[in-house]
C-alpha cells in the first residue's frame, strides 16, 4: 500500500469516536461489539502508522493517540471485562509490584476463583525472578504471593482468611523476617519452614555410584562407539525453531528394543508404593528400574552426549533455574512395558477430577518422551507447577517424529508427573538434589517444604496440569562435588470427552516440528 492510501485510509478516522453497532441479539456474531471487517480495519491503521509514524503529527490524529493511550492504560491494569482479576495480577507480577498483587491474589482466593493454569505457571516464574543465582530466596512480598498463589490452585486447603491482615501485614514487617534453609523444623515466623528431608526407604545397599565411575574413568569397559547400539536420532530442532527459541539445538534420540537390557522379572526386587507424607498425591515406587538399568542409561547419555538448553529471549532468560543438560529420549515399546506394568498396580485408575469438576479417562501408558537430565554441582530448577503434555512417538507409517501420536478419535493427554532417579547416595551429597513440594501451611502466609531424597532406579510420581491437586515442586541445587541423574516423563490417560483435558487444537496437530519442552525435577 503507498503512502497516499495510507494517507486516505488514516484521514477517514472521525474526529469524534463513533458508536460501534450492537449486534442483534440473536445474530451469531453477537457475543463481540466489534465486526470483524472494523477490526481489520483498525489493525491496518496501526500497521501502517507503525510503518510511518510522521503521520501521527496530523492535527486529525490527537483523538487517535489519546484512544490507544486510554486502551494501553487498560491493558495494562487488567480492568477490562472478564478475567480482570487475573490480568491485575499477571501485570503488576511483571512489574514487582508485589504488594499490589497480593492483594489481587487475596481477592482471588477469598471470591473462590480459579484461574487457568497457564495464568498460575506464569504467576509462579514472575515470583521466582526475585530468587538468587544459587537459588536462594530472594523478594520476601513475593514469597508471599507464591503462598497465596498455592492457595488459589489448591482450594482444598483451609486457612482462616477472615483477617486480611493475616495475608497483608503490615507496611515494612516483611523486612524483618527471614527464610529458612536446610532440613528441620524452622520458626513459624519464616515465609518457608522445611521439614526434614524424607527417604522413602533407608536401605541403600547395591546402589550404583555412577558419578564416582564416571570421574575415576571406568564407566565404560571400552571407549564407545558412535552410533551408539540401539539408539538413532529421529528428529532435529534447530536452536531458533524450539518454543521458546533457544542457544543451542534440540535432538530426539529413539531407542529399539533391548538398547536398555532388562532383568528378567523373577530375579527383580518386586516394586513397592510409599505416600510422601504431608505431600498429597505425591508417592514413590521403589525398585522400578535395577541400579545396572539405571547405569546404562546413563552410558547411553554420556556416549551421544548432553546438551545444553538456554532460553535465547523472553522472561526466561531472566531465569536462573533451567542450568541441567539433558538428553531427549524416545523411548522403545519394549522399555515402556516394563516401565508401565511396574507403576500401573499403584497409580490412579482413572483421572482424578479437574478444579472445574471435569474428570475421569483410564490410565493408559506413559510417554516415550523421555528427558534425561544431569544435574551438577549447584544446579537446580527453582519452583515450578509442570504443564501437561499429549503422547510423543513415530508415525508408523512414515517413521516421521509427532510431538501427539495419538489418533485424533483416541486422544491421551498427561496427568501425572514421573521422575525417575538414576543414581542417589553417593554421588549426591546429603540433604541435596532433592525434589522439594511447597504447599501452604494452616496459616496464611507461611509455605511449608517437603523435600524427598531420590533413590536410585526408583520413580516419584505426582499430579500436574490442569488436576486438582496440582504441586509446585522445584529440583532443589546438588550439593559440592555432586551429580544428580533423573528422568523426567508424563502418565497418560484418556483424554476424550473429558472437557479440558482433551488436548487444545493447537498442540494436538500432527507435525514433526511440534516441540515440547521438559520440566526438570
Amino acid at each position: 500500500m503507498g503512502k497516499n492510501n495510507k494517507r486516505k485510509r488514516t484521514a477517514a478516522i472521525p474526529a469524534q469516536p463513533a458508536k460501534l453497532p450492537t449486534p442483534p441479539s440473536d445474530s451469531p456474531s453477537s457475543t463481540t461489539l466489534i465486526e470483524s471487517e472494523d477490526l481489520e480495519c483498525t489493525i491496518n491503521v496501526l500497521e501502517t502508522l507503525c510503518e510511518f509514524p510522521d503521520e501521527l503529527s496530523e492535527k486529525e490524529m490527537k483523538v487517535l493517540k489519546r484512544k490507544v493511550h486510554e486502551l494501553y492504560r487498560v491493558m495494562a491494569d487488567g480492568s477490562g471485562l472478564g478475567n480482570s482479576l487475573t490480568s491485575k495480577i499477571s501485570t503488576a507480577l511483571s512489574d514487582y509490584r508485589f504488594t499490589d498483587a497480593l492483594i489481587y491474589l487475596f481477592e482471588m482466593y477469598t471470591r473462590k476463583l480459579h484461574p487457568k493454569l497457564g495464568a498460575l505457571q506464569r504467576w509462579v516464574r514472575e515470583c521466582d525472578a526475585t530468587s538468587g543465582a544459587d537459588g536462594s530466596p530472594g523478594d520476601l512480598e513475593a514469597l508471599k504471593c507464591l503462598d497465596m498463589i498455592l492457595r488459589i490452585a489448591n482450594m482444598s486447603h483451609t486457612s482462616d482468611v477472615s483477617d486480611e491482615r493475616k495475608v497483608l501485614g503490615t507496611k515494612g514487617s516483611l523486612n524483618d523476617k527471614k527464610i529458612g534453609g536446610g532440613g528441620g523444623g524452622m520458626d513459624d515466623n519464616d515465609v518457608v519452614r522445611r521439614k526434614q528431608v524424607w527417604k522413602a526407604r533407608e536401605n541403600t545397599q547395591g546402589e550404583i555410584r555412577i558419578w564416582e565411575k564416571i570421574k575415576n574413568g571406568t564407566l565404560f569397559d571400552t571407549p564407545p562407539t558412535l552410533p551408539f547400539p540401539n539408539f538413532l536420532p529421529v528428529h532435529h530442532v534447530r536452536a531458533a525453531e524450539r518454543k521458546p527459541p533457544n542457544l543451542y539445538d534440540s535432538t530426539v534420540y529413539g531407542s529399539s528394543p533391548g538398547a536398555i537390557s532388562l532383568l528378567e522379572t523373577s530375579q527383580r526386587t518386586k516394586p513397592s508404593k510409599v505416600d510422601v507424607p504431608g505431600v498429597p498425591g505425591a508417592f514413590v515406587v521403589l525398585d522400578v528400574f535395577t541400579p545396572e538399568e539405571c547405569l546404562q542409561i546413563v552410558k547411553a547419555a554420556e556416549a551421544i552426549g548432553w546438551e545444553k538448553d538456554e532460553a535465547a529471549g523472553g522472561s526466561a532468560i531472566n531465569k536462573t533455574s533451567i542450568l541441567a543438560k539433558n538428553f531427549v529420549w524416545l523411548s522403545d515399546s519394549s522399555f515402556l512395558d516394563h516401565f508401565y506394568s511396574s507403576i500401573l498396580p499403584f497409580v490412579p485408575a482413572t483421572a482424578p477430577l479437574s478444579v472445574d469438576g471435569n474428570g475421569g479417562g483410564k490410565v493408559r501408558g506413559i510417554n516415550a518422551r523421555f528427558r534425561v537430565y544431569q544435574y551438577t554441582e549447584n544446579q537446580l530448577y527453582r519452583p515450578h507447577i509442570d504443564g501437561a503434555w499429549p503422547a510423543a512417538g513415530l508415525d508408523p507409517t512414515t517413521g516421521e517424529y509427532l510431538h501427539d501420536s495419538s489418533p485424533p478419535e483416541d486422544p491421551l493427554w498427561s496427568r501425572y508427573t514421573l521422575l525417575v532417579y538414576l543414581n542417589g547416595e553417593g554421588d549426591i551429597p546429603k540433604d541435596t538434589g532433592c525434589t522439594t513440594f511447597f504447599l501452604p501451611s494452616d496459616r496464611i502466609g507461611l509455605m511449608e517444604a517437603t523435600s524427598v531424597r531420590p533413590i536410585q532406579g526408583a520413580v516419584l510420581c505426582f499430579p500436574h496440569g490442569d488436576t486438582t491437586g496440582s504441586l509446585l515442586h522445584e529440583g532443589s541445587a546438588v550439593g559440592s562435588g555432586g551429580v544428580k541423574y533423573v528422568i523426567r516423563t508424563d502418565l497418560l490417560y484418556e483424554a476424550k470427552g473429558f472437557g479440558q483435558f482433551k488436548p487444545p487444537a493447537s498442540v494436538g496437530v500432527k507435525q514433526g516440528g511440534k516441540e515440547e519442552e521438559g520440566i526438570g525435577g
